[in-house]
């Protein structure tokens, strides 16, 4: 697995949404499955990759707007600023935060790629694993590397400042609405304009270079990979496996949507479950997902049971709890009606320097996370087989 990693990072480095690096490091995935796959595809399509991260200029733009429109500020200019910095915060939240894709009209598409894999079971199929990762990498997060934690505190607050600005200038216009004497209520918008410049921190997201992507997300694709290895040997009995390396995941789950919306009645027929693989950079941090709090998804009890004990069984300590921040694949089934699962493997209760920086490569990597998950996920699968072979 860590050397499918480092040959990817060799040849393509890092690999952004819809470059020729992402094509390459898919065309190589896609190389490596049919080594021992029944049947390989790379499914080309289409998405606004830039309208997850643009979006954030936009409303950067309004937030910095509406704080300069209010230098005078009289009823009228008030209620417009309502409108203006509420509509901004309504689509901050449904577009970015949620991942809900509300504003991709605005942007152009461009190509990316997904590659699937697929073993065959020995019997009549019964059901339909999906053991997935993402080969994309995010251009760097300049602010979290050079601040650190600080640097993600700057994001945060932006974020407070963009979705609580019309609801204090609400406020704001019903107490001038009613008579209250001026400059009663301004002191929370010199507040506003005090926290203004950390917006520059979503304005200028991203640095000019991709990270390798070594933890977020080769070690998904590694594990898929190795999934497929290892069952193309010991076959299944009743349970189809495929492999898949999703594209374009850092711009807002891109390929897995595209995935899951080409494929969702057949996913459903084949009665699929997604298991997704991501960041999994220790073992002392191997995490299952019982929800995404960005996304708003949940995902089902039976599935965290199912690979509770397939920890359990393998004797390698688990957590359980909510991604608290960002998405994962998974997330674009979920909202699609489609089950899936998530297994975590970095600390999610609190920043991780390597996270979505240029320390996301194999130095700062603990292979132990990914032989232990390995273990784990074969007999998850076995189990799995197993009760298909009962029902």
């Amino acid at each position: 697995m860590i050397q499918f990693i480092s040959n990817v990072i060799e040849k393509y480095g890092g690999r952004p949404a819809g470059s020729e690096q992402e094509k390459g490091a898919q065309e190589f995935t896609a190389d490596t499955l049919k080594g021992f796959c029944d049947q390989v595809k790379i499914e080309e399509f289409k998405s606004p990759l830039s309208a997850h991260f643009e979006s954030l200029k936009l409303f950067s733009l309004i937030y910095w707007f509406t704080l300069w429109f209010l230098t005078t500020n009289t009823n009228q200019k008030i209620l417009l600023s309502v409108l203006i910095s509420g509509i901004g915060a309504v689509f901050f939240i449904w577009h970015f935060l949620t991942y809900r894709h509300v504003l991709d009209f605005l942007f152009p598409k461009e190509k990316s790629w997904n590659v699937e894999g697929k073993i065959e079971p020995t019997a009549e199929v019964k059901s339909t694993l999906i053991i997935a990762g993402h080969i994309d990498s995010v251009y760097e997060f300049q602010w979290w590397y050079h601040f650190k934690t600080f640097g993600m505190v700057l994001n945060v607050i932006a974020g407070f400042g963009f979705v609580l600005l019309p609801i204090y200038l609400g406020l704001l216009w019903i107490y001038t609405y009613f008579g209250a004497p001026e400059g009663v209520v301004m002191w929370p918008y010199y507040v506003f304009v005090a926290i203004s410049p950390a917006a520059l921190s979503m304005f200028f997201m991203h640095g000019e270079d991709p990270v390798d992507g070594a933890i977020d997300n080769l070690t998904g694709v590694a594990m898929a990979v190795e999934m497929g290895k290892h069952f193309s040997q010991e076959k299944l009995k009743h349970t189809r496996l495929k492999l898949v390396s999703f594209g374009s995941e850092e711009p807002a789950l891109r390929g897995a949507f595209a995935y899951a919306q080409t494929h969702k009645e057949e996913l459903l027929k084949e009665n699929a479950v997604l298991i997704n693989i991501d960041t999994i950079k220790e073992k002392a941090h191997l995490t299952i997902a019982t929800k995404e709090l960005n996304t708003l998804v949940k995902f089902p009890e039976h599935l965290v049971q199912k690979l509770e004990i397939a920890f359990q069984q393998s004797n390698i300590p688990v957590k359980k709890g909510p991604l608290p921040i960002g998405a994962s694949d998974a997330s674009a089934f979920a909202i699609l009606g489609l089950p899936s699962a998530f297994i975590l493997g970095m600390d999610s209760s609190k920043y991780d320097h390597s996270y979505h920086t240029r320390l996301d490569n194999l130095e700062h990597l603990n292979p132990d996370g990914m032989n232990a998950l390995k273990t784990v996920m074969i007999q998850f699968i076995e189990n799995w087989d197993k009760e298909q072979s009962i029902s």
